[in-house]
């Protein structure tokens, strides 16, 4: 049976933040308390930090709650700060970059998929993966990294 929740600012559904590639992802809301519908993560990144280029086939949406991101959706780049919603559908290349000292944003994916599992996945390593760890974990759950992390030029 499914319950509703309260969660504080610092809090998420498990015990620690997910370590996704360096940056700290903490799970809001888990497909296992949307039946599989959608999950919801809180995050905080530093200048020059965020992905690489990668796709995958659940729709995925930001929302910035402080700071500046540059996102490359598809062959377009945009500039998304603090009140920004930027919607990215399933299957399009996608990254961003944080250009601020800090940035935030609440992101959520619709239906849940595989997205958890990869960051459970990343979680695990010690220390940063290399390319070909970070691409085999993706590709083993349905994810493809299909280029390098933005910069800012």
């Amino acid at each position: 049976m499914q319950t509703s929740f309260i969660l504080n600012e610092s809090e998420g559904r498990l015990p620690e933040a997910y370590n996704v590639l360096g940056m700290p992802v903490t799970l809001k809301i888990a497909g296992s308390d949307t039946q599989g519908q959608m999950s919801m993560f809180w995050a905080e990144y530093q200048k020059n930090q965020g992905p690489p280029l990668h796709l995958h086939n659940v729709d995925e949406t930001f929302y910035i709650t402080e700071g500046e991101f540059i996102f490359q959706t598809g062959d377009t780049r945009i500039t998304a700060t603090a009140g920004s919603t930027v919607f990215v559908p399933r299957n399009m290349p996608h990254a961003f970059l944080t250009i601020s000292e800090i940035g935030k944003m609440l992101f959520m994916v619709n239906p849940t998929g595989n997205v958890e599992k990869v960051f459970e996945k990343l979680n695990e390593f010690q220390e940063m993966p290399s390319i070909a760890e970070v691409v085999r974990v993706h590709e083993e759950l349905g994810f493809k990294i299909v280029g390098p992390p933005l910069t800012n030029e």
